[in-house]
């Protein structure tokens, strides 16, 4: 009997390994970047920029701020704001910096997917035959300069959907915060990049700081249900035959959490959502005839990472406690262990100590962020078992507290990103 459901432990895991080494082919950047030539006067396309805000009155003046600073036609773009059940002054706040505001009270209905809801079936009515693409983001944000300009020129390239270059505002405020920044960096330079140099759409536009064509929502309403609204629209745009990639010169900040217990909380609703997004999105995948063989099976396979990560994970323990139990060499059996523990763990540290130099950005202390990145992960790693059992769909919202300005992040560091 122990025989048998360690062969089938063990069969698991060999999948999970197949699984992995795919995710780690992926990653390996085998084609160079195309360049794209100069265009002289290239087309100015509307834009909405949309602002989704619950209680953010500390931190939403800098956003509005380095919004209205853009190096981009003032006439050629709006700044909408939803105070999404604000118990505060967003609402005054965001009408101070010239945003058109519109207050949501729905305490039976919290969430971003929600107000993205309400906001579209208001929008798509009264602002939508004036605007080409919306750009969305989080109150917490910043903005460099460039952005709308990059996206304009994502737009221009026939490109529905793009990612902005996501830093953390605030790595040097505490180790979660720092590690949370490096888990961005690690997703632009092995999953976004890679993908888009194979001519493959990005995965996730990652929920703040992206752009996309009005064209992509068809009927003009927002459609996802999920508790990863992000995750569901990129993978439903993907199936329904839109490119999304990455602009690399449309930086971006967002506030990352300051403690463990707010990032546990952040990542397990990501986590619930992404198992939401995937009984949603696989049957779209799976049928779509506008997608490659590759890009068909890359979304897929990014679909289902939480539970093949979940079982993964369920196999190894159950396998080696069988292991145990069938040798009784426990001695042999832990110091092993023990061994690829530690291996685990300096690769992984490697890993991400790699995409801070690919990447060529840094921040006084960023060695936390490396020492602590694979407890983060195994953390992420129990989130993902939790949730296969157990699917709260309760939004928790997460404070933003750092109240600076664009000034005081360049100050800090700044990524040498591309224009690519």
């Amino acid at each position: 009997m122990i025989g048998v459901a360690l062969v089938i432990c063990q069969t698991l895991m060999l999948i999970a390994t197949c699984y992995g080494l795919y995710q780690g082919f992926m990653a390996l950047p085998l084609t160079p970047w195309r360049k794209y030539p100069p265009v002289e006067n290239e087309p100015t396309n509307r834009f909405a920029i949309l602002v989704f805000a619950k209680n953010e009155e500390p931190v939403i003046g800098n956003l509005l701020q380095s919004l209205t600073s853009q190096d981009y036609p003032a006439e050629s773009y709006d700044i909408f704001v939803t105070a999404d059940n604000c118990t505060d002054q967003t609402a005054a706040k965001a009408a101070e910096h010239g945003a058109i505001v519109a207050e949501r009270n729905d305490r039976s209905h919290i969430g971003k997917g929600y107000a993205l809801h309400w906001f579209f079936e208001r929008f798509s009515k009264e602002h939508a035959d004036r605007y080409d693409a919306c750009v969305v983001f989080d109150a917490d944000n910043i903005v460099e300069p460039g952005f709308l300009a990059a996206m304009n020129r994502q737009l221009n390239r026939g490109n529905h959907i793009a990612l902005g270059y996501r830093m953390g505002k605030n790595p040097t405020s505490s180790w979660v915060s720092g590690v949370t920044t490096l888990f961005w960096l690690l997703q632009t330079r092995f999953i976004h990049r890679p993908r888009v140099r194979r001519g493959l759409p990005c995965l996730s536009v990652g929920g703040t700081g992206f752009m996309f064509s009005l064209d992509v929502l068809g009927d003009g309403q927002w459609q996802t249900t999920s508790a990863a609204e992000d995750i569901e629209f990129t993978l439903s745009a993907i199936a329904a035959g839109h490119s999304v990639t990455i602009a690399t010169d449309a930086i971006f900040y967002d506030e990352q959490p300051l403690k463990f217990s707010q990032s546990l909380t952040q990542r397990y609703r990501w986590t619930v959502g992404s198992f939401q997004a995937m009984l949603s999105c696989v049957p779209k995948l799976w049928k779509s005839a506008k997608l490659g063989r590759l890009a068909k099976f890359d979304a897929l396979a990014y679909a289902v990472g939480v539970p093949v990560a979940a079982v993964s994970a369920i196999a190894g323990v159950v396998s080696t406690l069988l292991l145990l139990l069938w040798t009784g060499n426990w001695q042999l059996l832990a110091t092993a262990t023990a061994a690829m523990a530690v291996l685990a763990y300096l690769g992984t540290c490697w890993v991400a100590w790699l995409a801070l130099r690919l990447e060529k950005t840094s921040w006084p202390g960023d060695w936390k962020a490396i020492a602590t990145f694979p407890l983060f992960m195994l953390s992420w790693s129990v989130l993902y078992v939790v949730v296969l059992f157990y699917r709260n769909t309760t939004w928790q919202t997460i404070p933003h507290v750092e109240a600076f300005g664009l000034d005081k992040v360049i100050r800090r560091r700044r990524p040498q990103a591309l224009a690519e």
